[in-house]
Parts: C-alpha cells; structure tokens; sequence
C-alpha cells in the first residue's frame, strides 16, 4: 500500500501530514525515524479495538515499546488529563500518540504537557489568559478516527474543568503535533451521526475562520477550500461511510480548515458551542451545527461579501442575485444541508434548557473567540442568538 501514501508539509503548520489508506500502518517508520522507543497511544476504550490499531500495535511489537491509556472521554476533562500523566510518566513515554476523534486528539495534547509537569493542567483553569507551558513536552502524533475537529495539525486543546463547569481552549505552540496520520480507513466505523456532526463541525471551523477579524488572502484561501470539501463530501459520507474517496476527501477539508482556523481562531459560533457542551454534555460539533446558522445570521450584515463567497462555495448559484442576497442564502444552505444529512436543529432537541441560556451566555462571553468575531457582540446578543436557536 506504499504507492498509496502521501506526505506533506505545510507553511500554516509545524506538523507533517501522512495521509492514504494504510498510512497509520506505514507510521512506524515516522516513529522509527523520530529515534524513540517508548510510546503512550491515548485513545477512547473502543477506538483501541479497531483493526487498524491492532495491527498498528502488532507492527511496533519488538522495536517500540507501546502503552495504551483508553480513559480519553467524549469532552475529556481536566481529571483524564491528570490520570492520562500519571501513566506517560510512569512508562517514561518518549512520544504521545493520540488516536480518536478531537476529543482524544486533545486529550493527548494535553497528556504531553502534562507529563512534563504534574499538576500543570490544573493551573491552566484561568479563562481569557493565556495557556502557560514552560517545560519540555514529549513529541506528539495525531491519528483522527473522524473527519472534523482538525486537531491533528493545530495548537489546541479543549479541555473541560470539573471543578468549575468550565470548557476552555488551550493554545501553545508546543501542542503542535509533530507528526498527523489521516488514514480513511479509521472513519469507517464512526456511527451516522458521528459523522455528520464531525463534518458540521469542520464547516464550523472553516465559515467562522473564513470571516474571522484575523482572516487574509492565505487563510481566507484554505477556508474556502474547506468549504467546498465539506459541501461535496458530507453527504456522500453521510450515506455509505465505506465510500472511500469521500472520507478521505472530507478528511481532508476538516484538516485544511485548521490550517486556517490555527491562526484566525473562530468565532461567535465556537464561544457560544462550549457551555452546551461543558453544562449540557452535548458533544461539541453537535453544538456547532444547532448554533452555525444563527450565528451566521448574526455576522452577514457585517461581512455581505464574504458571506456571498461562503454560499457560492457552498454550491448556491449566486448568479444574479445582489451581494446582500447572496450572503443571505449562506445560512439558509448551511441549514438545508444539515437537514439533508439529519442533523439536529434545535437546542432543545439535544437536552439544552431554556433556564440556562444566562449562564451559557456569561460563559460565552468569556471565550478569546468573541475577540475575533466580525461583528461586535454584547452578552444581550448572545441570548438573543441561543433564544433562536432554542
């Protein structure tokens, strides 16, 4: 399968993209060639059952020495992160491979840093301040089993804070991942809904990234990308998840919008995403598809242009309608598409409770991602916004 394997290297990003079927097979000699021999796989409990990972193990029998942390939680808290440590440190993990969706992507992120350092995940609850780590953090390698969260070439970690009911992003230079596996075959056994939520969740990223006050030519450039990616591939992998070309094409555009998304952040979107998760359990490209189209509204009056290029790449045919029209017909395509592949639609309909929208929107004000969203916003705008989306 060889002849099937690509490698690439990006300007927007340290990490180097392995990608083909068969590509998390042939990452042992990436391993082999980043002169380590002891490493910790974080995964969910059954992502370490699927036969590529099995086989993967098998592969590193007699060179690598491999132990496996399966406590990576949907939404991983700061305790797995804690008890995730406490193993890289006791096996002397010299690289953190992180297999799963974003959520154990994260997860391992945050398990390097704090293998370094005990206790350092704890200091890092500390909303709007930057993400501190000033000590050495074992390589790491991201191998996404969905195509959505882009976490395998970006610097964050989203991590939810027991405690204090808190989900915060962090974000370092230093949780770049080394190296990214993107292996299609990984994205077969992700149930339906899985699938689409991953999906939305990249359009998520590419839209807000694409209109971000950060944005230019270059970002603004993948972003679009993206969005054309996931307008032609969701669908298809929404219907037959065994249809390779589409999973590897979807996989790829959640990986090229965090190319953009790594240095524009989001948006208005994402802030308002994080208390449903963090309150509500709702897992988080859930929250982004209910939340996308309102949100979008929101921000077109202030960007008209850009939101007609974001319809366009979504496949509306903008001929002849004005700009304002165009940019119009962005959140209506967004909705009509999250309803061809049956995602939710409302916050009720994924457990959110009206009583809760204040705290949410105390919460959501609080995120960097408010900084960057391209029109100004007050907390009475964030309530309006969950109240339509209720």
């Amino acid at each position: 399968m060889s002849d099937t394997i690509h490698t690439e290297c990006f300007d927007e990003t340290p990490t180097r993209v392995v990608s083909g079927q068969g590509a998390l097979e042939s990452s042992r000699a990436c391993l082999a060639g980043m002169g380590i021999d002891r490493a910790l796989i974080v995964c969910g409990g059954n992502v370490g059952k699927l036969p590529e990972v099995e086989a993967f193990t098998r592969a590193c029998e007699g060179c690598i020495a491999i132990e496996v942390f399966s406590g990576a939680e949907p939404d991983p808290a700061d305790r797995n992160v804690l008890d995730g440590g406490a193993v890289g440190r006791d096996f002397a993990a010299q690289v953190v491979i992180g297999i799963g969706g974003g959520s154990s992507m994260d997860c391992a992120k945050a398990i390097a840093a704090e293998i370094g350092r005990e206790g350092w995940i704890t200091a890092q609850d500390r909303p709007g301040e930057p993400t501190q780590i000033e000590h050495d953090v074992p390589p790491i390698v991201c191998v996404p089993t969905t195509a959505g969260t882009g976490s395998e070439v970006n610097p964050f970690s989203v991590i939810t804070f027991a405690q204090t009911q808190r989900k915060l992003v962090l974000n370092h230079e230093k949780l770049f991942p080394h190296c990214a596996i993107l292996d299609p075959r990984l994205l077969v056994s992700a149930p339906k809904m899985v699938r689409v939520a991953a999906g939305l969740d990249a359009l998520t990223h590419a839209v807000e990234s694409y209109v971000s006050k950060r944005a230019t030519a270059d970002t603004r450039r993948r972003a679009g990308e993206s969005i054309r990616g996931v307008a032609k591939y969701l669908k298809r992998v929404a219907e037959d998840a065994e249809d390779m070309q589409a999973q590897a094409g979807l996989q790829r555009a959640a990986m090229i919008a965090s190319l953009s998304f790594a240095h524009t952040r989001l948006g208005i979107v994402h802030a308002m995403a994080l208390p449903l998760s963090a309150l509500f359990g709702v897992p988080h490209g859930v929250a982004n598809a209910v939340l996308l189209p309102h949100g979008m509204r929101f921000n077109c009056e202030t960007e008209p242009e850009h939101f007609a290029a974001i319809a366009a790449a979504l496949g509306v045919k903008t001929e002849g309608m004005s700009t304002e029209e165009a940019a119009a017909a962005a959140p209506e395509a967004v909705e009509a598409l999250a309803r061809e592949v049956g995602a939710p639609a409302t916050m009720s309909e994924v457990g959110v409770e009206a009583g809760a929208i204040d705290r949410m929107a105390d919460d959501a004000m609080k995120s960097a991602h408010v900084q960057v969203n391209p029109r100004e916003i007050a907390r009475e705008d964030v309530v309006t916004i969950y109240r339509a989306a209720m």
